[in-house]
């Protein structure tokens, strides 16, 4: 019997891991994404978002955001999480008086991939992420 059950905590272990796991990195529209009027309505449109790295004054900030990837398509948890990365990057701004968050760019496990079109996901099974840096301005 405790071997039984021994056996049983391992495969529901690797189960709950394997579903965990990344399945890779998707690149995904940024346009697409500020379109989704679900997601869309939430960002404040008084405080500007440019995309791509660039020079510059100002401090640079990280907003990671993840969301669950259960019941939607790798899009449509991407979009969320990606949405929710910039609300919170818009927060940091009025936080500190500012209007805008320049240079906004994809930063995941200490890589860049700058782009003005598409942004970057970290898809899994179960949970998708979503790695944003900017500079409040």
């Amino acid at each position: 019997m405790r071997n039984m059950i021994l056996v049983c905590s391992m495969l529901i272990s690797m189960v709950v891991l394997n579903g965990c796991t990344a399945d890779g990195m998707q690149k995904l529209s940024i346009q697409k994404a500020l379109k989704d009027t679900r997601s869309n309505a939430k960002l404040d449109r008084r405080v500007r978002l440019s995309f791509g790295k660039r020079g510059g004054g100002g401090r640079e900030w990280t907003a990671i955001r993840r969301t669950n990837g259960v019941n939607k398509t790798t899009e449509e948890a991407c979009n969320r999480a990606f949405i929710s990365a910039l609300i919170a990057l818009q927060d940091r701004a009025k936080k500190q008086g500012r209007r805008s968050v320049v240079g906004i760019y994809s930063y995941h496990k200490k890589k860049v991939y700058s782009s003005t079109s598409q942004f970057q996901c970290d898809d899994g099974k179960m949970m998708s992420a979503v790695t944003l840096r900017g500079k409040v301005r």
